[in-house]
């Protein structure tokens, strides 16, 4: 097991007791409003799942899951973090394509729709 470097042990504390003190800025409130826009989407999910008593990923989820993505994502860039830039970059185009399959759908379900209804 890797011992832990205690001088970054120690960067952490320091930065989380600056931003807790007052250290915070504009950022900080942006990637944590951020952040929680983007973990929202789970209780979203869940508090639909629970009330249709199955699971269901409802349509506010893939809303949340884009804005709070490219907010970390302007964030990620901000504060100049690589692996958080890629990390946020391409899950965003899958979020916008799911949105895209959603509303492909409800535009077929609703042709559908209307020719069932002209064979009446």
């Amino acid at each position: 097991m890797a011992k832990c470097d205690e001088g970054a042990l120690a960067h952490y504390f320091q930065n989380f007791w600056e931003n807790v003190t007052g250290g915070a800025n504009f950022w900080t409130f942006f990637g944590l409003t951020a952040n929680l826009l983007f973990a929202s989407r789970f209780a979203i999910q869940w508090y639909v799942s629970e009330k249709l008593k199955r699971s269901v990923i409802p349509v506010q989820f893939w809303y949340l899951s884009i804005v709070g993505s490219v907010m970390m994502l302007i964030y990620a860039i901000y504060i100049g973090k690589v692996p958080l830039i890629l990390g946020f970059l391409f899950p965003t185009i899958i979020y916008i394509r799911n949105l895209m399959l959603i509303r492909k759908g409800e535009r077929e379900s609703k042709i559908g729709v209307s020719e069932t209804d002209g064979d009446r």
